[in-house]
This record gives C-alpha cells, sequence and structure tokens, in this order.
C-alpha cells in the first residue's frame, strides 16, 4: 500500500490502524495522517511515523519503536522481519500470547482473568479472597498483599456491584492491552506492579482499604501520558481516559484517590526513569529497575511500620 499524496482521500477507517484492521488506535502518523497502532508507531525527531514513511525516507529516520530500545543508526536498509506462522486453535492462540516477542499482550488477560475468578470465588465465598488477599492498615504487615490486592474485588450480586466490577475491567482491557504493546512485557511488570506498590502504600497510609487494578490502571495512564507527551493527539487522548475515571471516582465518594493517584504518580515516574537510563549508554540496563523497586519497597516499608505503630 503506497502513501497518500498531498490532497489525496484515504478511504481507511480513521479508528483504526491501516496496517492492522482489528486494532482501534487514535495515533496518527505525523508524515501521511493514517492512523497507526503502538506497534507501527514509531518515534521520529519530527513525531511518530508509521514504517511506510520510515522506509519512504531512506534510512534518515531512526527506526525507533514507541516504549522499545533505540535502534542503532544503520546506513544500510533493514532486513524486513519473517512473517510469523499462522495459528489457529486454542493451542495456537496460547502459543501466541506466550511466544518470547510475540505481539499479543498475555499479562493484561491473565491480570484480568485472575480478577474475574477471584470475582466470582469471592461471590460464593462471602468475599474470602478480599480477605485474605486485599490489603488493609491492620493487615500490611503481611506483604504480599500490596501484590494481590490488585486483582480482588468486593463481590456482590446487586447491580450496582456488577457494574462497578464491568466498568472497572472496560476500561483495564481498553487501554491496558495497546500499552503493554507499546512498553514491552517487562516494563509493563514494572510499572503495574511499582504502581501497585505506590497506590497501595498512599490507600493506607490514609488508613483505607485497597482492592482492584485501579492503581494499576492508572499507573500505565501515567507511563503512557510520558511516553506520548510530545505528540498532542496521544496526549489528549490519555488526559481525557483519565479525567474521566477521576470523575467517576470522585463521583463514587473519592475514597480510592489515594490509591489511584500514587498509582498515577508510580506509573509516570518508572517510565521516566526507564526511558532516562535508556539513553545513558553508559549505565547498567539494570539500574531504573533496582531504583524503581527501592523506591516502592522504602514506600511500603514506612506504610508497614507505621500500620503497625498504630495497632
Amino acid at each position: 500500500m503506497s502513501s497518500p499524496r498531498f490532497g489525496e482521500q484515504v478511504d481507511e477507517d480513521p479508528s483504526v490502524c491501516y496496517r492492522h484492521p482489528d486494532r482501534q488506535s487514535w495515533v496518527l502518523c505525523q508524515r501521511c495522517g493514517r492512523t497507526i497502532c503502538a506497534e507501527c508507531q514509531i518515534l521520529a525527531p519530527v513525531g511518530v511515523q508509521c514504517p511506510e514513511c520510515v522506509r519512504e525516507a531512506g534510512g534518515s529516520v531512526q527506526w525507533n519503536p514507541t516504549g522499545g530500545k533505540p535502534a542503532r543508526k544503520r546506513t544500510s536498509s533493514r532486513r524486513p522481519r519473517p512473517a510469523a506462522q499462522p495459528t489457529s486453535g486454542v493451542t495456537g492462540r496460547i502459543s501466541e500470547l506466550l511466544r518470547p516477542g510475540g505481539e499479543a499482550p498475555p499479562l493484561s488477560w491473565v491480570f484480568a482473568g485472575v480478577a474475574v475468578v477471584l470475582w466470582v470465588v469471592g461471590l460464593f465465598t462471602g468475599n474470602l479472597p478480599v480477605a485474605y488477599l486485599a490489603a488493609f492498615p491492620e493487615t500490611a504487615w503481611q506483604i504480599w498483599r500490596f501484590a494481590t490486592f490488585s486483582f480482588t474485588y468486593f463481590a456482590a450480586a446487586s447491580f450496582s456491584g456488577i457494574l462497578l466490577f464491568a466498568i472497572s475491567l472496560f476500561f483495564w482491557m481498553l487501554f491496558a492491552p495497546s500499552v503493554e504493546r507499546t512498553l514491552g512485557r517487562t516494563r509493563f511488570l514494572t510499572v503495574f506492579a511499582a504502581a501497585a506498590v505506590v497506590g497501595a502504600s498512599a490507600q493506607l497510609l490514609f488508613n483505607g482499604s485497597a482492592v482492584g487494578l485501579g492503581a494499576g490502571l492508572f499507573g500505565l495512564f501515567g507511563s503512557y501520558a510520558v511516553l506520548m507527551w510530545s505528540y498532542p493527539p496521544a496526549r489528549t487522548q490519555v488526559l481525557v481516559i483519565l479525567a474521566l475515571n477521576l470523575a467517576i471516582n470522585i463521583a463514587l465518594g473519592g475514597g480510592s484517590l489515594p490509591l489511584i493517584l500514587g498509582g498515577l504518580l508510580a506509573g509516570a515516574g518508572a517510565t521516566y526513569l526507564l526511558n532516562f537510563y535508556e539513553d545513558r549508554p553508559r549505565s547498567r540496563p539494570s539500574t531504573p529497575y533496582l531504583i524503581i523497586a527501592a523506591g516502592a519497597g522504602s514506600l511500603a516499608a514506612i506504610t508497614v511500620l507505621a500500620s503497625v505503630g498504630s495497632f
């Protein structure tokens, strides 16, 4: 497919990637104006471009996928990637999810699946998963809860209870898979974990209980905002979704504001550190991860000591 000329009408659906029609996106190529998904977004000095415009530039634009490591400058043309073998059936889908370097976002689906299973279990057991896995001030010394709380929800067989759980999963599946493709699995997991620990710590320090994917989701909002801040359309997209989620939380009483704001700041900070040290060739690859772990761990330790001292 050739790039459209100036003034030429484009027939593609503007809400989906022109190379992957099954992927919705609101990011446009800075050069040709076509919609591109996270996999097709290539950071260039003038903005985000699509692979075809990069190739047409004759190597003058560095190939640098969003969220990935910057590629070294090359004088020769880039070798094409081998086409993936088609898969079919349940086995093929599972293989695609687990294949290293694959395009599928397995962590997003797994996290959502675990949350659904625990919600169903809680519905029939009197919220037993919440009792053992959610984070409460009086159980802050049980450090595993800083991670497991993200997959627990207060289950209730009522319209409001089901609606709240469905809204949470809707926004998770709307945003998380796209961010996972952009960041990559390792960075995605790092940002999610940092957001969960910091969000739970903030919530417990304000004497509240921490449940749900909210901290991790807002951490991804912050991460994506950092990655796309220099590109106005993508920045506007994430800010609108962020504002909508904040409005919903405030309308429901705002009881989890420390949780989601802590997650938001942690996600943005973790992504900034990952990008900052990526541009420093002399730094060790593990440096940003150690700093993130130390910061989140220190806040969790302070939370545990504060909670133990108050009981």
